[in-house]
């Protein structure tokens, strides 16, 4: 009977192509997120009965789920990529691998000196690497971060988990948290107005939400249009509430790449 033998070298190699294939999906989920967020919306203001009009989110493109398929193909590969890489550094040890090997992500210091400092080298998720490959993946823990659970390798972990037991993230369109509303043209140009109200930044839309109220400034104009700025972002939130703000993604994939990047880049340097 012949048996198939793991080459490290092939599965180095496949560590680099999954962190290609995290970039390539991060890259095509900010190009269709900034499509989403670019194209106008549409709608006719309301009059109030206080003299104001309120226009509403009415998009002409919405979030979709296919973003949320791209969101968890990136997870997916970035995760793996790095769990396959525990592969290659047991192997060139001569270690055998087990069921237990992957790479590990510990938000807690007590939690990586039980679950992996503790039985290493015989045992845990790093059992059999060398020293120098185990204070490597020391030093790119969660638990370093000053906010561990939003430490980019943590939330890479926790979305690809939630990505593949539960259930596809959700993809919202929010008002964006650092920038306020404009009004950017009044039609006629002899016509001014202001904004008097507008959802807090960060708030959640669904189409046919009120996103301002404005009023002129003299005797309403028979006819007018007014040409809003509505700074808006996209929020992926899974099962549990918790969300992921697509500003993210960048850290999270560079994190991932910087974690493999001593094995897979042979000129790096610590």
């Amino acid at each position: 009977m012949t048996t198939h033998r793991i080459d490290p070298d092939d599965v180095l190699l496949g560590v680099a192509h999954k962190l290609v294939r995290a970039r390539v999906l991060y890259e095509g989920l900010l190009a269709e997120i900034e499509r989403v967020l670019t194209s106008p919306t549409e709608g006719r203001p309301v009059a109030n009965a206080d003299g104001t009009f309120s226009s509403y989110y009415w998009p002409t493109a919405e979030p979709h789920p296919a973003m949320s398929i791209m969101l968890g193909e990136f997870a997916h590969n970035a995760r793996s990529a790095l769990d396959n890489l525990i592969t290659v550094l047991v192997m060139r040890n001569n270690g055998t691998l087990t069921s237990d090997h992957k790479f590990p992500y510990s938000p807690h210091a007590n939690q990586w000196a039980s679950s992996v400092a503790a039985p290493w080298p015989e045992g845990g998720p790093l059992a059999h690497i060398k020293r120098e490959d185990f204070d490597l993946i020391r030093d790119v823990q969660p638990f370093h971060a000053d906010d561990p659970a939003r430490h980019p390798l943590a939330l890479v972990a926790r979305v690809n988990n939630a990505d593949k037991h539960q259930m596809l993230h959700a993809s919202i369109a929010y008002t964006a948290p650092d920038a306020d509303q404009e009004i950017l043209e009044v039609i006629p140009a002899t016509t001014q107005a202001e904004i008097v109200w507008t959802p807090p930044r960060s708030t959640l839309l669904a189409p046919g939400d009120e996103a301002t109220r404005y009023r002129f400034l003299g005797p309403v104009p028979n006819l007018f249009q007014v040409k809003l700025n509505w700074p808006l972002a996209i929020v992926f939130r899974d099962h549990k509430g918790r969300d992921l703000l697509f500003s993210e993604l960048g850290r999270m994939y560079q994190a991932a790449a910087l974690a493999a990047r001593p094995w897979i880049d042979p000129e790096y340097q610590a």
